[in-house]
C-alpha cells in the first residue's frame, strides 16, 4: 500500500464519526466524495483557489446536497467561526501562500472540541515536483505562530508525509 493511499485511509476512518467536515484545498474533491459515501449522517464542505474541478465532479457523483463547494484560499475561508467538528488538508499545506494564516483561520473554524488533520509531503520527499516541503521543525513554528499549544498538537512522519494532528489523538 503507498503512503498516499495510507494517508488518505486515516483521514476517511477520523471522518467517519464527524458531523460537519471541511476539506481545505480539496483539488478534484475526491477524497470528500469518497467521505460522503462512508458517512451519511455528514455534511461536507471543501475549499479551493480553483473549485471548477471539484464542483464538476461533486455535480457528477450526484453529491450537490451535501457537499458545498467555495472557491476560496485556505487563508481567508469566508465560513461561519466554530462551526466545523473536523478539518483536514491532504497533500496542500505546502500550496498555501501563508501557511500560518492558513492555521489561525483553521483554528477559527473548528468547534472548541473539533479536530484538525493536516497531511503533506515532508521536507526531502521526491514528488517528482519541485516544490518546497516543510520540515517538522517549521511546522512547529507556524503552529506556535497561529497560536497553538504545541503540547495538543502531534507532529509525526509517515512515509513521505507529514501528519498534523490537533488535537493530537
Amino acid at each position: 500500500m503507498s503512503d498516499e493511499s495510507e494517508a488518505e485511509k486515516i483521514i476517511l476512518k477520523n471522518g467517519l464519526r464527524h458531523k460537519r467536515i471541511l476539506d481545505v484545498g480539496c483539488g478534484d474533491g475526491r477524497l470528500l466524495i469518497e467521505l460522503a459515501k462512508i458517512n451519511h449522517l455528514s455534511k461536507l464542505w471543501c475549499v479551493d483557489a480553483y473549485i471548477q474541478l471539484a464542483i464538476a465532479n461533486v455535480e457528477r457523483q450526484g453529491f450537490s446536497d451535501r457537499i458545498k463547494c467555495l472557491e476560496a484560499k485556505a487563508e481567508n475561508i469566508p465560513l461561519e467561526s466554530h462551526f466545523f467538528d473536523f478539518i483536514y488538508s491532504l497533500r496542500s499545506f505546502h500550496e498555501f501562500s501563508n501557511p500560518v494564516k492558513a492555521l489561525k483561520e483553521i483554528k477559527r473554524l473548528l468547534t472548541p472540541d473539533g479536530e484538525m488533520m493536516i497531511v503533506d509531503w515532508k521536507k526531502g520527499a521526491d514528488t517528482g515536483v519541485r516544490e518546497r516541503y516543510y520540515g517538522k521543525n517549521e511546522i512547529q513554528t507556524f503552529l506556535v505562530q497561529a497560536g497553538y499549544n504545541l503540547q495538543s498538537v502531534k507532529i509525526s512522519e509517515v512515509g513521505r508525509f507529514n501528519i498534523i494532528l490537533h488535537p493530537k489523538l
